[in-house]
């Protein structure tokens, strides 16, 4: 560069002491050796400048794994852990490139290994590859040379103090563009790294306590951490209590607004006011702010930023008046698509320029907005938007909120808004949901549009797939196909003609519901008889409760007003029979044995089971233990009968049933088809709270997948079950906020089901 500084992040870890400390027992020599075999295994299979995709948690492996991937000349595409495959193949589709690199446990110490079909070299390298958060739309794929990293990481040493004396705490995802920024600035100093899964509540608490001085945070991890603290501990603890961050100097808040509550909040669980940032994927830092400014400020310029506030015409508008934020960037000048007002403290942000209200002549933050909803204590997070008027200035405002709990209603919500906001401000419509998405560094993403396919047509087609089947079934062909017959044989046991099922049978293969093929180890083996029950069941949901006419009527009505629950459909014992009988078969008996050898409960104790079936994992556990005991709540209109069992131990006492089982008493709570709701089996404070000190939750269910088979679920669940924490992603992030711990994540093979098991974080 001619100016003495590095020319790539490689160059400033080799200008660093090789003995210098950079992650947990790695210093920068030991550092740079593990990067050189890294990438000597990638440029092997690898060529120059192909995109490679970067995906895994937060670890100093992560660390070692980019580096190489520059080392090597490689283009990082780094995409967030748990981002769904078919995405994953998308965007490395649109990148031009074929493989990813996988990521060992550990520390580094093992090479990542390098799959996948080959790609080609999609422009001069290095550069990384950035998918957008989503919070502005469809995410898209943004390229920043090493170069602009490196400046942003000067900005970091220079603008926000950040030097090698310091141990710099990262529990943001380090495949996103605020963290990617303190990484360079923290490799650039020579600062001790600590990354940290997001998710880690109780590891990020740890490296607070441990002597961590600047930790980087988005808004829902300050939040998390500062709930957790409180609620654990009190407030800022006294002269003669142990500090739970007494090394902490800065704990810089991007990617998102600080509000006044969540500044305050932090800083009486730790100690020390929230620090501002500022920036975007495409430019990186731009903006921040030391602690104690006000609330939605980013702060200052940092070193070598430029910026200006201009109207929709491009001319500069007067000082005090909001307007459209660009920044000047490397020589650039960038539209920020924020709408902004300069203030004593640097910049205050109003708020997305799509997102920006105007009533009345004045613009109104949906971030205001949105800090003073979340104050509301049965309120989990908010978006608000503006529903344009017929005119200029005559915008409606329009909160949509995610509750805490069910049977939040909008009368307190907007009882609230007028005791805490201006009356222009207050929302005029509030729409209750389930949940908000949010990307992997907890910003709400903007609403999708949604636009036909040319699937469309063939979803038309799709329900004789179905019909076919259940046709097949009618005639009894089912059992006798998995035995083996033929068409011959079948047509005259069934008493059908042989034309005519040899018709069906040919189209049955082509659609893939039958093959012509010889059974092979690869294939996965259908069970006859399990296969028939859940042919039975949706055989009964395609003519009630699941068609097209019920799914209309719950859009209309809403989950909580929606026909299943104000009358019984008709022939509800006879769907409760089928549908025990297909939830409840031997790959669910499977689950509950897997289940309880992985709780391992001890000799005499007492399980809390909430479910949707007969109580599986209490039949198993009474069996296997006669001290054992415990509570069956079953929820919902389908449950049936508890287990004979079961039944057996609540005559003899040793189980109680109801609605209330008793608060932390139990040793081990299990949600078995349960808990998309509704109904307790979706309320995870109250689950937790049901737990002795160091008891275990353990949650069974089926999730829906990213896109494909499957999916078919949400009808189910809008229909007749319930809409909470559809992705296992989502139940995760869920009890990380409620501040339990995942120690268990189990996916089933050839399954949509999950065995997830969390306890109190420690």
């Amino acid at each position: 560069m001619g100016d003495g500084e590095p020319e790539t992040l490689l160059d400033a870890v080799r200008g660093l002491p090789p003995g210098r400390v950079l992650l947990p027992g790695t210093d920068a020599g030991t550092l740079l050796d593990r990067v050189r075999k890294a990438a000597d295994e990638i440029g092997a299979g690898a060529a120059e400048g192909e995109a490679v995709a970067l995906c895994a948690e937060n670890s100093p492996a992560w660390v070692v794994a980019f580096l190489a991937l520059l080392a090597a000349g490689a283009r990082p595409l780094l995409l967030e852990p748990g981002t769904p495959e078919a995405e994953a193949r998308r965007l490395l589709r649109a990148a031009g490139g074929g493989r990813s690199l996988t990521v060992p446990d550990g520390d580094g110490d093992r090479p990542p290994v390098l799959s996948g079909p080959p790609g080609e070299a999609c422009g001069p390298g290095p550069a990384v590859l950035l998918p957008t958060s989503g919070s502005t739309g469809e995410s898209r794929i943004v390229a920043r040379d090493e170069a602009s990293l490196l400046a942003e990481g000067r900005r970091y040493r220079d603008g926000v103090g950040l030097t090698g004396r310091d141990t710099l705490l990262l529990p943001v995802p380090l495949s996103h563009a605020y963290a990617l920024g303190w990484l360079f600035g923290g490799l650039l100093t020579g600062a001790s790294l600590r990354p940290v899964p997001p998710t880690a509540l109780g590891r990020i608490a740890a490296e607070l306590a441990g002597g961590a001085t600047v930790v980087a945070l988005v808004p829902s991890i300050a939040r998390l951490l500062a709930a957790r603290k409180l609620r654990a501990g009190g407030s800022r603890p006294g002269p003669d209590d142990g500090s739970p961050a007494p090394a902490l100097r800065m704990a810089m808040v991007g990617a998102g607004p600080v509000d006044e509550r969540l500044d305050r909040a932090f800083e009486e669980a730790f100690g020390t006011a929230l620090a501002r940032n500022y920036g975007s994927t495409e430019t990186g830092a731009v903006f921040a702010g030391q602690a104690r400014i006000e609330p939605f400020c980013v702060g200052a310029a940092l070193p070598g930023i430029v910026y200006r506030l201009a109207d929709e015409d491009g001319e500069a508008v007067p000082g005090g008046t909001p307007g459209l934020l660009q920044v000047r960037v490397d020589g650039a000048w960038h539209a920020m698509g924020d709408l902004a007002v300069a203030v004593p403290d640097g910049l205050r942000v109003i708020g997305r320029k799509d997102r920006a209200i105007r009533r009345g002549g004045r613009w109104v933050s949906p971030l205001e907005i949105e800090e003073v909803l979340r104050g509301h204590p049965d309120v989990r997070d908010v978006r608000v938007t503006a529903r344009r008027g017929r005119h200029p200035g005559e915008d409606g405002i329009v909160a949509e909120v995610s509750a805490v709990r069910p049977g939040l209603t909008p009368e307190p919500l907007r009882e609230h808004a007028r005791r805490e906001l201006a009356a222009y401000k207050v929302p005029d419509e509030f729409v209750i949901r389930t949940a908000l998405p949010t990307s992997a560094a907890g910003k709400v993403r903007a609403a999708p549009r949604y636009r036909l396919t040319r699937r469309a047509a063939e979803a038309a087609r799709a329900y004789k797939t179905s019909e076919v089947l259940f046709a097949l079934h009618g005639l009894g062909a089912l059992d006798r196909l998995a035995e083996g017959a033929g068409a011959a044989d079948l047509a005259r046991e069934l008493g059908c003609d042989a034309d005519a099922l040899e018709w069906v049978l040919r189209a049955a293969t082509g659609l893939g519901v039958l093959t012509t093929a010889a059974p092979g180890d690869t294939e996965p083996r259908v069970r006859a008889a399990e296969l028939a029950a859940f042919v039975r069941l949706e055989e009964h949901l395609s003519r009630g409760p699941v068609s097209r006419e019920e799914i209309a009527a719950a859009v209309r009505t809403g989950v909580a007003r929606r026909p299943f629950e104000q009358t019984p459909p008709a022939g509800l014992d006879r769907l409760v029979t089928v549908y025990q009988g297909a939830m409840n078969g031997p790959s669910a008996r499977a689950r509950a044995a897997l289940g309880l050898r992985l709780l391992k409960p001890a000799a005499g104790a007492r399980m809390v089971e909430v479910t949707a079936g007969p109580g599986r994992y209490l039949e198993r556990l009474l069996a296997a233990d006669p001290t054992a005991g415990g509570h069956l709540l079953t929820v919902g209109r389908l449950s049936g009968p508890p287990a004979p069992a079961v039944a057996a131990a609540v005559a003899e006492g040793r189980v109680t049933t109801g609605p209330e089982p008793p608060r932390g008493a139990a040793d081990l709570c299990v949600v078995a088809n349960a808990v998309h709701g509704p109904g307790p089996g979706s309320e995870l404070a109250e689950l937790l709270g049901g737990l002795r000190p160091g008891g275990r939750l353990l949650v069974d269910d089926v999730f829906l997948p990213p896109s494909g088979a499957g999916s078919e679920l949400a009808l189910d669940w809008l229909t007749h079950g319930g809409t909470a924490w559809p992705t296992a992603g989502d139940l995760i992030a869920g009890l990380s906020r409620e501040g339990a711990r995942v120690s268990r994540h189990l996916p089933l093979e050839e399954s949509l089901c999950h065995l997830i098991i969390a306890k109190e974080a420690s």
